[in-house]
């Protein structure tokens, strides 16, 4: 039985039979459906990932109008963008367990028109967002807060594992976490040729130090063994290269009232460093260098996302983004799968054209034990 094949075994066991529309005789495989397909392994990760489904399926019995949004998320999850769904799951599950924000209380996928938010700044005519929380009137979008360095990198391994026709090999990178990804994203192929050219199969290339981007070098895992690698890490340098992705949303700000983006933090698809040491540092900082650094400036936005195409500032648009919701999913190694396992956090615009400090949203999300890190 493929990873796919029991994956859709058990949404249907859990959503009902037809629930699932993967193609079950692909072999395509990742880091969530290639553990619950495990037979000896992450017993905890299994059994909170499947009270995870039991509970969004309770909720869709609860309100019917979650189901195809819900089930379009399950299915996603055996997909390519995996991670982008299951943080889909991971905030829905969240929010759907409270009163306030659970079925009959949360729109998914609202279509709005475009001069409601930002997105007609990019010659939009319609955009949406992932929920609205209907009943405090907050607008939402959940993105996977995700290593884009390490991404890029394990692509180009495969394309040079592929190139030398070798079946598996691990590949270590060494590389300094607090660095921008874009000179990865920007030097993929000569990162790619580097490696193809540098590399001697019959001489065993042991380590190699990349002449395209400073402080980026490989080991190579010809013969079995334990390999490291070695990274310095500052949460606030870190927070500094990487606020700016903030501006990649753009279109999803609105307008006419409060608008959240929802960042979920889980290991398999996203730097360890988001959920260890300095985390409560990088989090902070992650927002507040978005609200605070652009006050007062005459930067287009265009400079910061090539999409737009108004004179809009990078100032007028941060303050229509009023906050940065952290959830941090511990569904790898929890004990207890009836809880949510899922730690909040939070970081308020205080400069915001619609703020969330002191809001109902703000007084619900403490009662729940979210922290606020601004």
């Amino acid at each position: 039985m493929t990873h796919r094949a029991n994956y859709a075994a058990l949404v249907d066991g859990i959503f009902g039979s037809g629930s699932s529309t993967l193609e079950v005789a692909k072999s395509d495989s990742n880091s969530v459906i290639g553990a619950l397909a495990n037979p000896k392994g992450f017993a905890e990760f299994k059994a909170n990932f499947e009270e995870r489904l039991r509970r969004l399926h309770a909720a869709t019995q609860a309100d019917p109008t979650l189901r195809r949004d819900v089930l379009g998320a399950v299915n996603r999850v055996a997909g390519d963008e995996w991670d982008g769904a299951y943080a889909e799951l991971c905030a829905l599950d969240y929010f759907l367990a409270a009163p306030g924000t659970g079925p009959g209380s949360i729109e998914l996928d609202r279509m709005v028109r475009a001069t409601d938010t930002l997105a007609s700044e990019m010659g939009m005519q319609n955009a949406n967002h992932d929920m609205r929380l209907t009943t405090f009137g907050v607008s939402m979008d959940t993105k996977n807060l995700s290593d884009k360095t390490g991404q890029i990198l394990d692509g180009i391994f495969d394309a040079f594992r592929e190139a030398k026709g070798i079946k598996s090999m691990l590949i270590v990178p060494t590389y300094n976490s607090d660095q921008d990804f874009t000179p990865y994203r920007d030097n993929r192929k000569r990162l790619l040729d580097e490696l193809v050219n540098g590399v001697d199969l019959k001489a065993k290339t042991p380590r190699l130090t990349s002449r395209v981007v400073p402080g980026l070098s490989y080991e190579f895992a010809w013969d079995a063994g334990a390999y490291t690698s070695v990274s310095s890490y500052s949460p606030g340098n870190h927070a500094t290269r990487h606020h700016t992705l903030l501006f990649g949303h753009i279109k999803k700000f609105s307008r006419v009232e409060p608008t959240a983006i929802v960042y979920v933090m889980f290991p398999w698809s996203g730097e360890s460093i988001f959920t260890g040491f300095g985390k409560e540092t990088f989090q902070k900082e992650f927002g507040t260098q978005f609200f605070n650094n652009y006050l007062g400036s005459t930067d287009l936005a265009t400079k910061f996302n090539s999409k737009v195409k108004s004179s809009i500032t990078a100032d007028d648009v941060t303050r229509h983004l009023s906050g940065v919701i952290f959830l941090d999913d511990g569904s790898i190694t929890a004990k207890d799968p009836k809880q949510i396992n899922v730690d909040a956090s939070f970081v308020w615009n205080k400069n915001a054209i619609h703020p969330l400090a002191g809001h109902p949203l703000d007084a619900e999300l403490r009662r729940r034990g979210a922290v606020d890190r601004g």
